[in-house]
């Protein structure tokens, strides 16, 4: 999965070949064949990989935090890509491009979504719990609050001019904070 990624991340999803995958990882073509048959079901694989990962590292951090805001915070910087060469969100990309026709892979891309969601609902229910944050729809929040950001990812992955990384992340939390901190408040971040 990591030959995956970094062949993705240096070559780009549409342009890299099995090939090129193959001799990253020390195999034969044959043999990642073997296993995954396709281009795509290997790019697919690879980005669950990459989706368990990404979560679990967030998981890690958020271990660490007590503040929900600063937690919120983690959770946007986690999410967003990291630039224009995020193998993660090039990855994605190529799902954009190229969605899968068959039910059980839309269940495993919608399954990487509800992962996003339930760590975004956990942060937003702990900061009701705690008075940080007013009470709101949780379920339409975190749905609203993922599509936003992947509309913000997309501009940050293209390399928008108007939208850098840090910006997109405090139009974020901005939007965010509308719905939560409704009242101006100064801010743990």
């Amino acid at each position: 999965m990591e030959a995956a990624i970094d062949a993705v991340a240096e070559l780009g999803g549409d342009r890299v070949r099995m090939v090129d995958i193959a001799a990253r990882a020390g195999m034969s073509t044959g043999h990642i064949l073997y296993f995954f048959g396709r281009k795509d079901a290997l790019l697919l694989e690879a980005l669950r990989w990459s989706e368990q990962d990404l979560v679990e590292r967030l998981r890690a951090a958020l271990s660490t935090l007590r503040s929900p805001r600063r937690k919120l915070a983690r959770f946007v910087e986690s999410y967003l890509p990291t630039g224009t060469s995020d193998p993660r969100w090039i990855l994605w990309t190529q799902v954009f491009a190229n969605p899968p026709g068959d039910e059980p892979s839309r269940q495993m891309l919608d399954s990487f979504d509800r992962a996003w969601e339930a760590e975004l609902g956990d942060i937003v229910r702990d900061g009701v719990g705690k008075g940080k944050f007013v009470p709101v729809d949780v379920d339409q929040f975190v749905v609203r609050s993922r599509l936003l950001m992947d509309g913000l990812s997309v501009e940050v992955l293209m390399g928008s001019l108007r939208l850098t990384r840090e910006r997109a992340i405090a139009f974020a939390l901005t939007a965010m904070d509308r719905d939560l901190c409704p009242e101006p408040q100064e801010t743990e971040r």
